[in-house]
């Protein structure tokens, strides 16, 4: 199984706990693909031994970052998150590989979308629930029509004897040159333009989101435990800005990132996260809770 991560040396320490999270949950032999432009000698050898320890191989493929230096970045993205489209180059002699973002956490195995039949298209990956459900302003801004579901670029599979064939990497960039300019997910919103008719979408269960889809969903999952539990989540993916290594999260599955996330922690880090407001609001929200209602 390939396996493929983007990340800069800001982004090892969850690319180290989504890593682990896959080895624990999947028992095939897997090959770690890092795609980068400068992660220093130290956090490459740190994450050899990381992939090595887990019962993994692991290759690190130097981009030249020059390539994508026109392209837009915004808020808190990166020029990395470009180099996923160059995996049919990169790989050339494998059929498919399984990009995934740092940022999650695997719950359960994958073989299921790895070997997902692509029915003809470049890409399999799952709708974003919230762009696509919640803010359909989003792909009208975009000019996807209601036939196309709008994806989350977080977890994709690759068709790469497909890409290679049919995907021209200097048309894209005239195409993102173009039009790119007002992306407000650039790679996203560019992946669900420009392959529109090349994506199979795949269940929510490989790329579920952790943020609250409704106020309903937030109070059934601060007081239900059976309705955490009938979640179907094999993917679970901290997308957007609010992160579960920092104090202000507040979103869903907190507790299992926490359980790989305490070994990487300093003291003071532990005990930041441990007095972090939503934590000590829930504790006493629930608390009240039981005493009410039982």
């Amino acid at each position: 199984m390939n396996i493929v991560i983007t990340v800069d040396d800001n982004y090892i320490r969850p690319a180290l706990i989504m890593l682990e999270s896959l080895f624990e949950q999947n028992r095939t032999p897997m090959h770690i693909y890092l795609l980068h432009s400068n992660v220093c000698a130290e956090n490459l050898s740190k994450l050899t031994r990381h992939v090595a320890a887990l019962g993994g191989t692991f290759s690190d493929i130097r981009v030249d970052g020059a390539l994508f230096e026109g392209a837009p970045v915004n808020k808190y993205f990166t020029k990395e998150m470009y180099y996923r489209l160059l995996i049919y180059r990169l790989l050339p002699d494998e059929e498919r590989a399984l990009y995934l973002d740092p940022d999650i956490i695997i719950r359960g195995e994958i073989d299921g979308l790895y070997r997902m039949d692509f029915e003809g298209k470049m890409m399999i990956a799952v709708p974003d629930y919230l762009g696509d459900s919640y803010y359909p302003e989003r792909k009208k801004n975009l000019g996807l029509g209601e036939e196309y579901r709008y994806i989350n670029s977080g977890v994709i599979l690759f068709n790469i004897p497909l890409m290679r064939e049919q995907f021209d990497l200097n048309d894209m960039f005239a195409f993102l040159a173009r039009e790119g300019s007002g992306y407000e997910f650039p790679d996203q919103d560019l992946i669900n333009v420009y392959f529109k008719d090349s994506i199979k979408y795949a269940p929510r269960e490989y790329n579920f989101t952790t943020e609250y889809v409704s106020v309903g969903d937030f109070l059934h999952y601060l007081f239900s435990p059976r309705y955490r539990r009938s979640e179907k989540v094999v993917i679970a993916h901290y997308m957007g800005k609010c992160k579960p290594w920092k104090p202000s999260y507040y979103y869903k599955y907190y507790g299992i990132y926490y359980s790989y996330l305490k070994k990487y922690l300093t003291p003071e880090e532990k005990r930041q996260l441990r007095l972090r407001p939503w934590l000590v609001f829930r504790s006493v929200v629930q608390a009240v809770w039981r005493v009410l209602f039982g």
